[in-house]
């Protein structure tokens, strides 16, 4: 700037800034059906799961599972209840065998198998 003012050559003037209410405003217009992309319906998918496979990998999961407990020293012990329909851990007491706690728990579990007994009732009643 210092070097402007010696020689005599003026600073440039900045370009003037337009207002944006000065600017031309495009208007929308809709698509027609003609413009519109074709869209296809996706084509069905069949997948097959094997459920027998599935459930006997769990079991031998959870046949791993407890051995790794008992090979840990912990008193750990899962079991699948078909009530259920879901694994069950309970953790036991070594000592004396007591149950100390069960995931789901114990009530949870009988009005599983309550509600299983109950389908067949009804199921032998309608019939």
């Amino acid at each position: 700037m210092l070097s402007e003012l010696t020689s005599g050559n003026p600073a440039p003037t900045p370009a003037p800034v337009r207002s944006k209410a000065a600017a031309p405003v495009a208007t929308a217009v809709p698509p027609t059906p003609e413009d519109a992309p074709k869209v296809q319906a996706p084509k069905p998918v069949d997948i097959k799961v094997d459920t027998q496979a599935l459930k006997e990998k769990l079991m031998e999961s959870i046949q791993h599972l407890n051995q790794a407990m008992r090979d840990g020293g912990r008193n750990l012990n899962f079991h699948m209840d078909e009530a259920v329909g879901a694994p069950v851990v309970t953790v036991k007491n070594a000592d004396t065998g007591e149950v100390v706690r069960q995931l789901p728990n114990e009530v949870v579990v009988r009005i599983a198998h309550n509600i299983e007994e109950f389908k067949g009732l009804l199921h032998n009643k309608l019939t």
